[in-house]
């Protein structure tokens, strides 16, 4: 059996993960008009996944009238869950100071994420092969929280995969609270040391010539197979 697993090692390549041409650059000229954000404070991004993640969803809105005295808070929440996150955040932030600083969207265009990721300080992410890349590839700082191993092996294995790259720090949805989360945010954001290293190595993980690797490999198959 150890046999063929070493065979088949030899045939797997390691190419990364094709990002949609149309996020690949954010966009920060005009992003806080556009996204109606406050200049003077950092901002938060929070990605649910474009179907959504209810138990995020809902530890995020725990947080917000702490995290909404520091920050501003981009969260897509998915199509799915918009009416229970909304209904959820006005009664959390009924009377808060600052609930304008909290822009909620089911789901961000390419537009809207360009922008959105332009005026981020850090990302809050799921751990689909998809989102770390475009993560990683933008640079930002980043807290990632994985579907829990019984629904998706793979999410847990690829957080902490790109955690070791020192780019992200993961919190498991089990122990997740708004309590833990908000010391998570802060003891990134309040350390310029901390923030920047981790951009640092978001950007050495990426791979920007994945969608042309595969390409490549797929006509050297091609090729070999005429």
């Amino acid at each position: 059996a150890e046999y063929y697993r070493e065979k088949d090692r030899s045939k797997i390549a390691l190419l990364g993960n094709p990002i949609r041409d149309e996020v690949v650059t954010p966009l920060s000229n005009g992003a806080h008009e556009f996204l109606e954000l406050d200049r003077a404070i950092p901002t938060i991004l929070i990605i649910g996944g474009s179907s959504g993640a209810q138990a995020m969803n809902d530890i995020v809105v725990d947080a917000l009238p702490k995290l909404l005295l520091s920050y501003n808070v981009i969260h897509q929440c998915g199509k799915n869950n918009l009416a229970e996150v909304t209904n959820h955040s006005d009664v959390v932030l009924y009377d808060h100071p600052y609930k304008t600083r909290y822009k909620l969207y089911p789901f961000l265009d390419e537009l809207a994420m360009r922008m959105s990721v332009g005026a981020s300080s850090m990302m809050i992410i799921r751990a689909g092969a998809n989102s770390i890349s475009e993560t990683a590839l933008w640079g930002k700082p980043s807290i990632t929280i994985p579907i829990p191993s019984e629904i998706s092996r793979d999410q847990e294995k690829n957080a902490f995969a790109y955690a070791r790259s020192g780019a992200t720090t993961v919190i498991k949805q089990s122990n997740l609270t708004a309590n833990i989360l908000i010391s998570e945010i802060e003891r990134i954001l309040k350390n310029k040391e901390i923030a920047e290293s981790m951009s640092r190595s978001a950007k050495s993980f990426a791979r920007t010539d994945a969608a042309r690797a595969i390409a490549q490999a797929v006509i050297n198959i091609a090729l070999e197979h005429e």
